[in-house]
């Protein structure tokens, strides 16, 4: 069996390489089988390229639309996903505003507009374990082109686990938003007599075990939660998690979970404590609140999540200015810019994000709502809004 693995080439492509021994110089091309995949992806080694359509059966992995696909999960491994994200330890968290109004809980993804591709995730239920759907994001390795060539990727081994919000059989929907990274102490362990747990995956594990919110944050408190760090950035977050009774937030504050009742609103800082230096999210926060009463239906939730669909940041005529979210940046030159500085400090800042995001190029460089999701607790659906368009697509779990 030939075994395969990656290499650079010096032109900057991705070669999959499965030589059982080094050709003969002049036998070299023959011998070399090389085909191309897909631009920038050749297959080297192989007698003909991998089907596509056998991968895609395996996976269960279909195309939704541009940048977002659909994938079924019956097993998941927790312990191979515990190694992967302590291997990889690269923090990347969205933004992202989220409400709950009535039968809906609602949010919105803030994140890079670049080329990696988005997931709708069905898990099955199995072993004691719930049923559910959910969006994943934050995948390494699915570039469209990637996941359109049908190659195979570690990341699909995660991919349960880079939900960023769901729902369950149960009627429990939970998602994560961003808080600012620098402003309290690292989340390094909540629990240490509880199994650790990289704070993203718990979502997994709330969706895969919750019967309601208490149970949420009951199994939430019996892990040892912690977030990345790499040195110069790391993560921290909130989840808001609702049920047909009741919606809560939780925080990691000084490692400690701190619940927050009673809040149905939630953007990109805290909660449970006074606003800190580089809160984000508070003019989103304000128009949701202002505007709250139209979410009580499941059209009304979308209407008002449209409000604050992320590229309204970088339109200066907005009123008021998203100014907020352009203070905590992780360049080192604006890293004292706080929603405490004069406006004229962030004019650097506001300015170089509005001139890449009006070139409109898939760089990263610049965010935008990559998903609107609506949860319908009561018939325990997703009805999904991909990347600020128009197009609704409605899933059962």
């Amino acid at each position: 069996m030939k075994h395969f693995f990656a290499v650079w080439g010096i032109v900057s492509a991705l070669f999959l390489v499965g030589c059982d021994k080094q050709p003969s110089n002049n036998q070299f091309m023959q011998d070399l089988k090389l085909s191309k995949v897909t631009d920038y992806f050749y297959l080297v080694g192989c007698d003909k390229q991998p089907s596509n359509n056998q991968f895609m059966q395996d996976l269960k992995l279909s195309k939704v639309t541009d940048y977002f696909y659909e994938v079924y999960y019956d097993d998941y491994d927790y312990a191979f996903a515990e190694e992967y994200n302590r291997k990889t330890n690269n923090p990347n968290l969205g933004a992202c505003s989220s409400v709950r109004n009535g039968n809906f809980h609602g949010r919105n993804y803030d994140w890079y507009y670049d080329e990696n591709v988005e997931f709708i995730v069905h898990t099955s239920a199995k072993d004691g374990r719930h049923a559910s759907i959910g969006v994943a994001t934050m995948v390494p390795g699915t570039s469209i082109n990637f996941v359109d060539s049908g190659l195979y990727t570690d990341g699909y081994k995660i991919l349960p686990f880079r939900v960023v919000d769901g729902i369950n059989d149960a009627g429990v929907a939970i998602n994560i938003n961003v808080v600012p990274f620098g402003d309290m102490p690292l989340t390094s362990g909540t629990n240490p007599d509880g199994e650790n747990m990289y704070f993203v995956s718990a979502i997994r594990y709330v969706l895969d075990y919750a019967d309601s919110v208490d149970s949420a944050v009951a199994l939430l408190k019996s892990k040892n939660l912690y977030a990345m760090n790499n040195g110069d950035k790391h993560e921290e977050a909130h989840f808001m998690i609702s049920d047909k009774d009741k919606t809560v937030i939780v925080e990691f504050i000084n490692n400690e979970i701190v619940v927050v009742e009673n809040a149905n609103i939630m953007t990109n800082f805290y909660m449970a404590v006074d606003k800190t230096p580089h809160s984000a999210g508070l003019e989103r926060f304000n128009i949701l609140h202002e505007n709250y009463d139209m979410a009580s239906t499941g059209p009304g939730m979308i209407s008002l999540l449209k409000k604050v669909w992320y590229s309204q940041a970088y339109n200066r005529n907005s009123n008021p200015f998203w100014y907020s979210e352009f203070v905590g940046d992780f360049s080192p030159v604006y890293k004292d810019i706080t929603i405490y500085s004069p406006v004229e400090d962030l004019a650097p800042v506001i300015d170089a994000g509005i001139a890449k995001f009006e070139q409109h190029e898939r760089t990263g460089q610049t965010w935008y709502t990559t998903h609107t999701s609506v949860y319908d607790l009561e018939n325990k659906t997703l009805t999904l809004i991909p990347h600020e368009t128009g197009f609704e697509y409605t899933f059962g779990i």
